[in-house]
């Protein structure tokens, strides 16, 4: 249940729940609450990530498929490779591992991400029809999908943050929770390729010198998360605090 016009309503509406299940002298009582927004945006998010999510997992498959061994060693050798921790051949096996690995890491986050937003369609409807408010992991993916929209803007991540708690059904939560939700979120499919790219590192490369790029890899990843997630969970408690203000 929720608003009848299009867009975001009140963190805090009231709807007249009819609970078929109820005892009789229950049905029809007015009940408090929180549905964040209405259908249409469900069905926008939905098909957003739907997209998305398809766009990703066609990258990633013209990638397996289109990247060639015998390209990756041409481009290397016409391009006068130099490098003091790999010689020419493991470049190329490396690149190639990556290629191949990475774009079944970017199928399997265009796959998740399509689901996701599948599951809000579902989830939010379920909600509504129960009279439930909006699931707290809900607003994480709105937070996630504004950030990432405005991801051209420096600390884009805050703002993604604050959206989702200002939109958090719970009105004595700080608002945090849901902007951490949205850094976790933003941050699953970069997880998911960076763990598949791994494992292409560890059979392209000799042993040692796949072990000195992977704790390259994974300094590099946390910084990233922690970029995400801190700053949606700062936007997240503002966002909480504008919604109390």
């Amino acid at each position: 249940m929720g608003n009848t016009e299009p867009g975001f309503s009140s963190p805090c509406t009231k709807h007249f729940v009819v609970n078929q299940n109820a005892p009789p002298d229950q049905i029809g009582v007015e009940s408090e609450t929180a549905i964040a927004f209405d259908r249409l945006i469900d069905w926008g998010i939905g098909v957003l990530l739907g997209v998305v999510g398809l766009l990703g997992s066609l990258g990633g498959a013209a990638l397996y498929y289109a990247v060639d061994y015998a390209d990756i060693a041409t481009a290397i050798r016409n391009g006068e490779f130099r490098s003091d921790i790999l010689t020419e051949a493991e470049a190329v096996d490396a690149l190639f591992a990556l290629s191949q690995w990475g774009g079944i890491g970017l199928v399997v986050a265009g796959g998740l991400t399509m689901l996701v937003g599948i599951t809000v369609v579902v989830a939010h409807g379920r909600a509504r029809k129960a009279g439930r408010g909006t699931p707290r992991w809900i607003l994480g993916v709105v937070g996630a999908v504004v950030g990432i929209i405005l991801g051209f803007i420096p600390f884009s991540p805050a703002v993604g943050g604050a959206a989702a708690g200002y939109l958090d059904p719970a009105r004595n939560a700080s608002g945090a929770g849901s902007g951490t939700l949205a850094g976790v979120f933003a941050s699953l499919p970069l997880v998911i390729v960076a763990g598949f790219a791994g494992v292409g590192l560890f059979l392209g490369l000799p042993g040692g010198v796949a072990a000195t790029v992977a704790v390259v890899l994974a300094v590099a990843l946390l910084v990233s998360l922690a970029y995400l997630v801190v700053l949606s969970a700062i936007g997240g408690y503002l966002g909480g605090w504008m919604r109390e203000r």
